[in-house]
């Protein structure tokens, strides 16, 4: 390789950076003004190091919620919860970490299958989470009395 190419490598190479993270801004921008977005950090196993917090937009649905990374490029939802495999949802106010933070709350999402989801939001998001839940259809959610 003569010392010519090298700059237009390395700009090539930037140019990819810049649109890598222009796309990812795209999208970001494009999910939270979308009717029913917040801010979500969801407790997911990773590739490497094992589980933990993954912060993303959670986004309602008419019959499920769709959970995306926020440092991502892939467009669908990595994670999507239907209605109808919720058995259960427990709420707990977690206490402000810094003064002037607002509440948060931990929501443990029992599932179908013995599978259990865990999420902070913040304490609006929480209310109209348990909202979103109690206003399902008739017969939609397991053990409903309807």
């Amino acid at each position: 390789m003569n010392h010519v190419s090298i700059p237009i490598l390395l700009l090539g190479i930037g140019m990819l950076v810049v649109l890598a993270a222009g796309a990812i801004v795209l999208r970001h921008v494009g999910l939270s003004r979308q009717r029913g977005a917040f801010d979500c950090t969801l407790w997911r196993s990773a590739w490497v190091g094992g589980p933990s917090w993954q912060h993303g937009m959670m986004r309602f649905g008419p019959d499920r919620l769709r959970w995306f990374r926020a440092f991502s490029l892939r467009l669908g939802p990595e994670v999507v919860i239907r209605r109808e495999e919720i058995l259960d949802v427990r709420r707990e106010l977690l206490p402000p970490q810094l003064d002037g933070e607002p509440e948060r709350c931990l929501l443990e999402f029992s599932l179908l299958g013995e599978r259990r989801l865990r999420a902070v939001v913040d304490r609006v998001s929480g209310a109209a989470m348990t909202s979103w839940l109690e206003a399902a259809p008739t017969g939609m959610v397991l053990g409903d009395a309807d």
